[in-house]
């Protein structure tokens, strides 16, 4: 049983198996793009934002046994935000927001104890006239520490 943090990249490797996205990557290369300009749309990318660990029950607090840890995950997208000729942006942010939760809400990450994903909410992060970054937040558990 390991003690590491939720793996991240089970949720990009979801991602990347969509065919909306030109790129997905993780918290390293989210923070390696230093504006708006630099995203390539669309793309996602997947930052662990919280893990909060469930108290174990009173009678073994101190015991080896897993312990039950709420993860908290965020997706940025990053569309373009533009209109073209015809009137319609070209990037359809709808569309891709639906592509991304149809591949991720209700799966089970491959983790001990692991549940269904949830989603939490979604807001728009920054924009400007080339860029809009939407990040959307999800919920999930899984459990780290060993069988006694």
């Amino acid at each position: 049983m390991s003690n590491a943090p939720f793996d991240t990249s089970l949720v990009s490797s979801r991602l990347t198996d969509l065919s909306v996205f030109q790129e997905v990557g993780e918290l390293a290369e989210y923070l390696a793009i230093k504006e708006l300009r630099g995203f390539r749309t669309p793309s996602a990318y997947v930052v662990l934002a919280k893990e909060t660990g469930v108290p174990k029950m009173a009678g073994n607090a101190g015991g080896r046994q897993r312990q039950i840890v709420d993860v908290v995950f965020g997706v940025v997208i990053a569309v373009r935000n533009f209109r073209c000729d015809i009137g319609e942006r070209a990037d359809s942010l709808d569309a891709i927001i639906d592509a991304t939760r149809s591949s991720i809400l209700g799966w089970t990450p491959d983790l001990p104890l692991a549940r269904p994903v949830q989603f939490v909410n979604g807001e728009t992060l920054d924009s400007d006239d080339s860029t809009i970054l939407w990040g959307e937040v999800y919920s999930t558990q899984h459990a780290i520490g060993s069988n006694p």
